[in-house]
């Protein structure tokens, strides 16, 4: 439960301190006074969002800090394995920059506020006061059924069957898609296949025909040229070769008289054999040279032919290549298709299997729940003023023509919420037939309706503290003095905390706060203070006298403070 409450900075509140015990702690004051501040200041320690606005005027951070003791188990444990200590007492403190720099402390340590938010769930239940408009909206019953009935458990499980479910059916649909696409295309895939691989085409082989083909145009050209070379260097009456051949025997006659002429020798010699071999690379190559002219029209039409499926592939010969991997593929991929299909049907399946069955138990077990519930309904609001109320847990059936597999069959739908629409009937009026609980139900009536409901989820729960603003919104008189009995009897097992303006409820707290607001040297300043005995027949004197207090709400006041000591 929660100890103590430190707010500093916060909005209108310069500092304040809050020694919180079991039982009914309840704040009052005037309207606008700020205690409203107060329990946003609790909802930061819950993980509640937060805005550099909230910050004091002329200071730089505003911090929120409380101690909790006797935590749940189950609270301790997690927050052992988060190595933030896990014995009976935790301190949280969060602080609010205006930098942005905000941070968060779990028992001195740092802490994100996703960890924040799991703690502050099981710490603290906050019970909003316009938390009973939840009932206008039929689609909130079912969560309050599943929370009266412990069902959330079976619940979740059937969400996470059903987010199960969801996929396996898309995965074999998509699946099935491609698949017959894929068919489809089958015939066309095998035919470009067939078309690329009987072209056998090569990596760069385009570049080649293109430099052969030059080569078979100018074939007469290299074929002269190359001769002129021989008859220059070989085969002419005056070809270098033999004119240097004869020089050489000159050459070395002279450097036998004189040695410094034996390089120039061996140069001359190294030249006559590189000019041999020039002679007959000459010869070899006009060997080769083709003057066929059939050969420049194969080597033509085999460049159509490349440049035909260049265009029709739209790209390069390497383009073209990788076309044909990809089609291979496709076709591997379609027989891949073909087995993987009856596993994606036997996964599906057992998600549908899986996911109707946990629907069907949750259903059963909701309407089991719901006789019960509507006993202890009709029972909780009599105790609170509704004398002779009829309630009822209706389970709508939705009308829907022909099957949409595996989501809707046989007229029975199912969501993530099983297969049960419920919405909540009442008849405040004996002797009336019950009607829809949003369409006749007044403001006091509903918030009174959301109390039976709260009382009979939360004294199931194990949240310590449970926090309620204006509870009391559109009551008042008896019924006021019922509801404040209802708050009393819940207090017994759960710290409550609540707001309240009225002297019904007030007069009933173990420990009473004030929050107080007043001007001084033109700033605003919210205090919060405990109040004792003497003060708290004072403050319920006002509450109940408005702004004359009389010596008759004086001696009512005690009254009703004292009756109930």
């Amino acid at each position: 439960m929660l100890r103590e409450l430190r707010i500093k900075n916060f909005a209108v509140i310069d500092e304040a301190a809050l020694e919180l015990g079991a039982g009914l702690n309840v704040l009052t004051g005037e309207t606008g006074a700020g205690k409203t501040i107060v329990l946003n200041a609790l909802g930061l320690i819950c993980g509640g969002r937060v805005s550099a606005e909230i910050i004091r005027r002329g200071e730089e951070e505003a911090s929120v800090e409380a101690l909790f003791a006797a935590l749940p188990p189950p609270l301790r444990n997690r927050l052992r394995e988060a190595e933030y200590g896990g014995e009976d007492e935790l301190v949280v403190k969060r602080i609010v920059n205006r930098s942005g720099k905000n941070r968060i402390y779990l028992n001195g340590s740092l802490c994100p506020l996703a960890l924040l938010c799991e703690s502050g769930g099981q710490l603290i239940h906050i019970y909003g006061q316009h938390e009973h408009q939840a009932l206008l909206r039929a689609e909130a019953h079912l969560s309050l059924l599943d929370a009266y009935g412990g069902l959330e458990g079976g619940a979740e499980e059937m969400k996470e069957k059903y987010r199960r479910l969801g996929p396996a059916w898309s995965g074999l649909a998509q699946a099935r898609e491609l698949l017959d696409r894929r068919r489809r295309e089958e015939e066309m895939l095998r035919a470009q296949a067939r078309e690329i691989s009987q072209a056998q085409l090569r990596s760069g082989e385009e570049e080649e025909l293109k430099a052969r083909k030059n080569i078979l145009m100018h074939a007469e050209k290299l074929f002269q040229g190359c001769k002129e070379g021989e008859e220059l260097l070989y085969e002419g009456e005056d070809a270098l070769v033999g004119r240097l051949g004869r020089y050489a025997l000159r050459l070395r006659d002279l450097a036998n008289i004189d040695e410094g002429l034996s390089e120039a020798v061996e140069l001359l010699n190294s030249s006559q054999a590189q000019l041999q071999e020039a002679t007959a690379v000459l010869r070899r190559y006009t060997g080769k040279i083709q003057f066929d002219p059939g050969a420049l029209e194969q080597l033509e039409d085999r460049l159509a032919e490349v440049n035909r499926l260049k265009r029709k592939y739209n790209g390069a010969v390497d383009d073209i290549l990788k076309t044909k991997e990809r089609i291979e593929e496709e076709l591997k991929a379609l027989d891949r298709g073909e087995e993987e299909i009856p596993l994606l049907e036997r996964a599906f399946e057992e998600a549908r299997r899986s996911a109707w069955q946990s629907a069907e138990a949750l259903s059963a077990e909701r309407k089991r729940i719901a006789k019960r519930f509507k006993k202890e309904m009709e029972k909780e609001v009599e105790g609170l003023g509704m004398a002779a109320t009829a309630f009822d847990v209706r389970f709508l059936r939705e009308e829907k023509e022909g099957d949409e597999p595996p989501f809707s069959v046989g007229g029975k739908r199912i969501t993530e919420q099983g297969m049960d629409q419920v919405e909540f009937y009442f008849s405040p009026n004996p002797g009336e037939e019950v009607k829809p609980l949003a369409k006749i139900a007044s403001g006091g009536e509903l918030s009174r309706l959301m109390l039976a409901i709260k009382s009979l989820v939360l004294n199931r729960g194990d949240i310590p503290t449970l926090l309620f603003d204006e509870v009391d919104a559109g009551i008042g008189g008896r019924v006021a003095e019922i509801v404040g009995k209802k708050l009393k009897k819940v207090a017994a097992s759960h710290q409550v905390i609540c707001v309240t303006h009225l002297p019904q409820i007030a007069a009933l707290a173990d420990c009473h706060y004030v929050v107080e607001k007043e001007v001084i040297k033109g700033r605003t300043f919210t205090t919060v203070r405990k109040l004792s005995d003497k003060e708290r027949i004072a403050e319920v004197a006002r509450m109940l006298g408005g702004v004359t207090v009389t010596d008759k709400a004086r001696r009512h006041a005690e009254e009703m403070v004292k009756g109930q000591g």
